[in-house]
């Protein structure tokens, strides 16, 4: 006999089932009403047997060809096997014998969705609401959830937001609402709205987790570590939990407690490989380097085709001047991911430390074009160019990069700088002028980086005038 079937059906259903089964067995022709079919379809539909399901619907229609709901129970049938055209054939002709019914506009709306067409979908439902007079909040729900489903957050929201007007006690419809606001990245929105569901449920461990995420990603990192502790309060098995945990402990330089977090997320989840990584990175961060590095060995144990760690182990051994070693592991890191512009930076501060001029320009150089857009590349090449006594290739390093960075003080000071070095004191007074325009320039620090500036009598005399 079929299992669980008391959790669908009473005595009088269960012993329409039992019938329909028999009938089946033997092949005995039986009669059914109009109820007891939509009774069956809807079991076999609920417990994923389409095959029966058809059959049902098939012998419903051949038993009570008259009937509208056996015919959308037919058209439900074919949607479920993947025959939408068919069931839409089926459906714009009982539109037009009664078409004050919701339930097809339901359908159609559905099979429009299905399609990839949710603007004809909106037409359909829409209808459907007008016609709807009862348990509006469920029709609404489901409009919403179907738009939902498809990625289509803009869509969705509306009819959640149309359901929480009519009950705004319902968490489940607070906490979509929030996610849509969070898919569409409208963070003070989803945060609004997580903390009225919690309001209504201040148990739900994924509410807690979601906004921890959302206040991490408005660089709100304490706040996102206090929701990430509620959801692990609730659900110590929630693992995501601790790693995101760890990570705004990081984000905060709380150092010492995001590598408890990390261990902690380790018991929980096999991808042991970026999690070494990232407690090595703390243990780097504290400047307790022979950590770092077990952490980051473990983490290459795991998958040697993993970058970070790789990096790391290179960075450790350039801080301690061991380049040989350091060139080794930030090659690896490179020949790993030779997109990411910061292996290169660090390739051409270690070249530039043997030194071997040509490698390291052409890895700074690589750096700048791979993002143009942080400055910090090229004035480290400015000041490679510089310290190698090449003021003019060292200006038109930073003026590429002003291109990309107009606004950006530190390549103005330094520019200013550059030509104040190759005695272009007009020049070296342009840019002093736009870097002092802005209120939050430190104009003083320039000569901690240039302090052969220090007793530049016309330097400090632009300095004065402008300022």
């Amino acid at each position: 006999m079929i299992d669980n079937t008391e959790n669908y059906f009473d005595d009088d259903a269960l012993e329409s089932l039992e019938r329909f089964e028999t009938m089946l067995k033997h092949n005995k022709p039986c009669y059914f009403d109009v109820h007891e079919f939509e009774n069956l379809v809807d079991y076999y539909l609920e417990d994923h047997k389409l095959a029966k399901a058809t059959k049902v619907s098939e012998l419903a229609i051949q038993q009570h060809p008259s009937s509208i709901s056996l015919q959308l129970k037919y058209a439900q049938v074919l949607i479920g096997r993947g025959e939408e055209i068919k069931a839409l054939t089926i459906l714009k002709k009982l539109k037009q014998i009664e078409s004050t019914n919701k339930n097809i506009y339901i359908l159609i709306g559905n099979i429009y969705n299905i399609l990839k067409k949710p603007q004809n979908a909106k037409i359909q439902f829409d209808i459907a609401l007008n016609l709807c007079y009862d348990d509006k909040e469920d029709l609404l729900f489901s409009i919403a959830a179907s738009f939902e489903q498809l990625g289509l957050y803009e869509m969705a929201l509306p009819y959640f937001k149309a359901g929480h007007k009519l009950d705004a006690e319902d968490p489940e419809v607070l906490f979509e609402i929030a996610y849509c606001y969070e898919k569409l990245q409208q963070d003070e929105e989803s945060i609004l709205a997580y903390k009225a569901y919690l309001d209504l449920d201040p148990f739900s461990d994924n509410a807690w987790y979601n906004l921890g995420i959302l206040y991490n990603r408005n660089d709100q990192s304490l706040k996102s570590v206090e929701a990430y502790d509620f959801c692990i309060a609730i659900n110590d098995k929630h693992s995501k939990a601790y790693f995101n945990k760890a990570n705004a402990l990081a984000l905060c330089d709380k150092f010492e407690e995001a590598i408890k977090s990390y261990i902690e997320y380790l018991e929980f989840e096999d991808d042991h490989a970026s999690t070494y990584s990232y407690i090595g990175e703390c243990f780097e961060k504290l400047e307790e380097y022979d950590q770092a590095m077990i952490y980051y060995e473990n983490a290459i144990k795991e998958d040697e085709k993993f970058d970070d760690p790789w990096f790391g182990m290179g960075l450790i051994l350039l801080y301690q001047d061991k380049i040989d070693e350091c060139l080794v592991y930030l090659n690896e890191a490179k020949n790993l991911d030779d997109t990411n512009p910061d292996y290169w930076f660090a390739l051409g501060s270690a070249y530039s430390r043997i030194p071997d001029a040509q490698k390291a320009v052409q890895c700074f150089r690589e750096a700048i074009n791979l993002d143009p857009y942080d400055p910090t590349y090229a004035i480290t090449l400015a000041e490679f160019y510089h310290q190698n006594s090449k003021e003019e290739a060292a200006i038109d390093v930073l003026l590429e990069s002003l291109g990309c960075c107009p606004e950006d003080v530190q390549l103005q000071n330094n520019l200013a700088a550059y030509y104040m070095l190759a005695a272009d004191a007009n020049a070296a007074e342009h840019y002093l002028r736009k870097a002092m325009a802005n209120p939050e320039n430190k104009i003083e620090d320039i000569f901690i980086q240039f302090p052969e500036l220090e007793n530049n009598n016309k330097f400090k005399q632009i300095i004065k005038a402008n300022q």
